[in-house]
């Protein structure tokens, strides 16, 4: 079973709780440029401060929380975690809020 998570704060305290962090990848947009997806990372911290984790296309970068939560509201997205359980960062899914 799983929940969807808007708030801000509640966000950020799931992600603390997993000893996680904000950051955000690059992709390729299919047509010669790239676009910026949303991602949440467990024991990153560790690889960039080492000087390892964004050396390739894609490669992870660690941002602040205003800057990802901005990012977060334009497109419109939530956070879908498992309930009752303390499962790591694999367990969740950023997706788009629905309308209905």
């Amino acid at each position: 079973m799983s929940k969807l998570i808007t708030s801000h704060e509640d966000i950020r305290s799931w992600v603390a709780a997993r000893a996680g962090n904000p950051a955000i990848i690059s992709v390729p947009d299919g047509h010669g440029g790239f676009i910026s997806r949303l991602r949440l990372t467990f024991g990153q911290r560790q690889l960039q401060e080492s000087g390892a984790g964004n050396e390739q296309i894609g490669g992870v970068e660690l941002i602040p929380w205003a800057e990802w939560f901005r990012e977060f509201e334009t497109q419109n997205l939530a956070l879908r975690v498992p309930v009752g359980t303390d499962a790591a960062g694999s367990a969740y899914h950023i997706e788009k809020r629905r309308t209905d």
